[in-house]
């Protein structure tokens, strides 16, 4: 039988990349800037799937933990790949705004 919870938020993070690249496309241009963008959130999402993966095997701690900690990072870090040429473009800030939009929506219990 198929783990409900996992299907669950498999789907949201399948979503959420799904979400920030139509975002980059928006303007008809995913730049070079934002594809490197889209690539570290993409990163970070598998980086919180492993957790997942890790901590149901330990048993030590709840998904809800894991994705809160995760969130935070994902988005630190998509700000941090966005500025790292000293400035964040509208289209970048278009992304990372719609990261944390998806993020607040994805339900995990």
């Amino acid at each position: 039988m198929v783990d409900q919870k996992k299907f669950k938020y498999e789907t949201s993070l399948k979503a959420l990349l799904l979400s920030v690249v139509k975002q980059a496309q928006a303007d008809g241009i995913i730049t070079a800037d934002e594809g490197e963008l889209i690539n570290s959130i993409q990163i970070d999402a598998r980086e919180f799937e492993e957790e997942i993966a890790k901590a149901i095997k330990a048993g030590k701690t709840t998904m809800k933990e894991i994705f809160v900690a995760s969130k935070d990072k994902m988005i630190q870090n998509a700000t941090d790949t966005a500025r790292k040429d000293g400035k964040i473009t509208e289209e970048e800030e278009a992304i990372i705004n719609k990261l944390v939009r998806e993020l607040e929506n994805i339900d995990i219990e």
